[in-house]
């Protein structure tokens, strides 16, 4: 599919809603049918960081292209109200996903890697963080439903939460990342 295709694609879909059933349909068939090189060469890069670059958004979900360079790495973090799907385009990701444990506190529990053509779901109680340990650049599409508004990043030094919005970080509860 050429990004033209896609900009269609997702153009044709419903502004207002996407279940989660239909996030996993979509993102079903994208491995396959994506123009890799046309995405890859839409997508920036930053030393400072990760760079997310928004192709589309609604009241109701979101698609992003994500730019990762060697050694750089999300926060932990859960997506608040949102289901979320992420295809590897170019290079290997690794999501370390963590658990509530005792107390509230979060704990790692699975560590999965994903190369390029896989495909892994964020649900609304997901907590993870996804890191890029390759040597090249790698770059993946994520698709929300509803878009990002809010999200809970965990500090593992400080063992607080804090919700984000819009760029904004204000402590919330305690929580620690072990």
């Amino acid at each position: 599919m050429s990004l033209r295709e896609l900009e269609m694609l997702l153009g044709s879909l419903p502004p207002d809603r996407l279940r989660p059933e239909d996030l996993g349909a979509l993102a079903a068939g994208w491995p396959d049918a994506l123009d890799v090189k046309a995405l890859a060469a839409r997508t920036p890069f930053s030393d400072q960081g990760y760079t997310r670059t928004l192709l589309h958004r609604t009241a109701g979900w979101e698609v992003l292209l994500v730019g990762w360079l060697p050694r750089q790495r999300t926060a932990a973090h859960g997506h608040g109200e949102s289901f979320g799907v992420t295809c590897v385009l170019e290079g290997t990701l690794t999501e370390v996903e963590y658990r509530l444990g005792p107390g509230g506190q979060v704990v790692k529990s699975e560590r999965r890697r994903h190369g390029p053509g896989s495909v892994f779901r964020e649900q609304p109680h997901t907590i993870h963080r996804v890191e890029h340990a390759g040597r090249v650049r790698a770059v993946s599409l994520h698709l929300y439903a509803p878009p990002l508004r809010r999200m809970k990043l965990y500090d593992g030094t400080t063992g607080t939460s804090q919700p984000r919005r819009s760029g904004r970080r204000e402590p919330k509860i305690s929580v620690s990342v072990r």
